[in-house]
């Protein structure tokens, strides 16, 4: 009685946690949206100054600050480079957070690379139920078979206990 009141008890919290996964999904693209927002500003910026400069492209001017005699000018263009190499993989991100399914998003989202952000998003977010059809069947079916991952050792504990006292029955012929 008490394992069948706790399986219960495991799956509503299995189900409550998967739930949240689609609404972090879209916390945490709207973080990058914002994100990638700043960042394509600052390149459209950096655009205009390398033409006001004569500069054919930002990258140009980039590397030819990153040949300037002064260091702190050097180190200011190479991190500038690095913020602007990350748009393409802020867009590809965003692409899967958007359109991706539920394991899309939930491996992008734990991937090591991004619990930096997944941080910043956490101390944000605030629990609450999606309303998508497919997120609520995800979550569903996410939760029973981590549900069954949990408790398939017990059960099975149960089967071969219950056929280890079983009685043997012998036949003589």
């Amino acid at each position: 009685m008490i394992v069948r009141v706790l399986d219960k008890v495991v799956f509503a919290v299995l189900f409550i946690i998967t739930l949240q996964v689609p609404i972090l999904a879209d916390h945490y693209r709207q973080y990058l949206n914002g994100y990638y927002d700043a960042l394509r500003d600052e390149v459209s910026s950096s655009s205009v100054l390398a033409k006001q400069h004569g500069f054919s492209s930002v990258e140009a001017m980039l590397d030819s600050l990153q040949k300037n005699s002064e260091p702190v000018v050097r180190e200011n263009a190479s991190m500038k480079a690095a913020r602007f190499a990350q748009i393409t993989t802020l867009e590809q991100g965003m692409r899967k957070l958007e359109h991706g399914h539920y394991f899309e998003k939930l491996v992008f989202m734990a991937s090591p690379s991004q619990y930096e952000t997944l941080k910043r998003v956490l101390d944000n977010f605030s629990p609450s139920v999606p309303l998508t059809p497919s997120s609520i069947v995800f979550s569903l079916v996410t939760a029973i078979l981590l549900n069954l991952l949990i408790w398939t050792p017990h059960f099975c504990y149960c089967q071969v206990k219950k056929l280890k006292d079983r009685p043997k029955r012998y036949s003589y012929r």
